[in-house]
């Protein structure tokens, strides 16, 4: 059985959710559900490439805003 673990669980005491969860069987979904999603997901449209290239300082400039032409205070 596969356990997927967030940050806190290895510091936590084991209590009856944890005990409840265990008890769960995994579940494997039919195939055609699995194609269904497939199927839109293909339909989905494909992400295009920044105009500019994506570096540190690019994605930080855009953040902030800057007023270059205010008197110095």
């Amino acid at each position: 059985m596969q356990h997927i673990f967030l940050a806190d669980d290895m510091n936590t005491p084991r209590d009856e959710i944890d005990e409840l969860f265990e008890r769960l069987q995994p579940i494997k979904p039919p195939p055609s559900l699995i194609q269904r999603i497939l199927t839109s997901v293909s339909r989905l449209p494909r992400p295009t490439p920044p105009s500019e290239p994506w570096d540190e300082e690019n994605i930080l400039d855009n953040l902030v805003i800057r007023k270059d032409k205010l008197p110095p205070s």
